[in-house]
């Protein structure tokens, strides 16, 4: 025997019914969302690339929405919306056709933020004593400029093992919302 409260419909909550009855929506995610971590997992440098493109047809379509709505729309400067419009479309071109070389071009400017950062903070913390934790702080920094230096050194492997932590946080949170769908799904009987 049980020692749990028995819960009828007419008593629980409406939002945990509403919940419990979409428990196939939370399942689906889950599934998709853990499907997809493994697949980054398996094969990095093809998501990365994949990813890449999308983000090349992302700017191509941006830059057209521009350049048509230069000549559509009543912007007080047509004539920079079109050139923003072609600038868009290029940049789409170029990165649909240079992918992977775009996937380390964002890891080099991600390796300069970290290491500029790390820098201000670091010498923050030097400077500034009344920073709480300034030695705490300034591991940080020395953290984020050491990463800097190692994504800047090797961005394209940098980047890969990105993409395979991204993979393992994929599935573990699929799994996550799988076990969350099944625990709601309780709740409807």
């Amino acid at each position: 025997m049980s020692n749990a409260p028995d819960v009828t419909e007419r008593d629980a909550d409406p939002l945990d019914l509403a919940l419990a009855a979409a428990w196939p929506v939370a399942m689906f995610v889950g599934v998709v969302t853990t499907v997809i971590g493994v697949l980054v997992m398996a094969w990095p440098d093809g998501t990365l690339t994949v990813l890449s493109v999308l983000f090349g047809i992302q700017l191509l379509l941006f830059g057209l929405f521009r350049l048509i709505s230069a000549f559509t729309s009543d912007s007080p400067a047509p004539g920079l919306v079109g050139f923003i419009g072609v600038i868009g479309m290029m940049a789409g071109i170029v990165v649909i056709r240079n992918p992977f070389e775009t996937v380390a071009v964002l890891a080099t400017v991600l390796g300069l933020v970290w290491v500029v950062g790390g820098s201000i903070e670091l010498i923050s913390s030097i400077a500034d004593s009344s920073i709480r934790d300034r030695g705490l702080v300034a591991v940080g920094a020395g953290l984020s400029i050491v990463a800097g230096i190692v994504v800047l050194a090797r961005p394209g492997p940098t980047v890969t093992v990105i993409a395979i932590v991204a993979g393992i946080y994929l599935v573990v949170f699929g799994l996550m919302i799988c076990y969350a769908a099944f625990r709601i799904r309780r709740l409807e009987t």
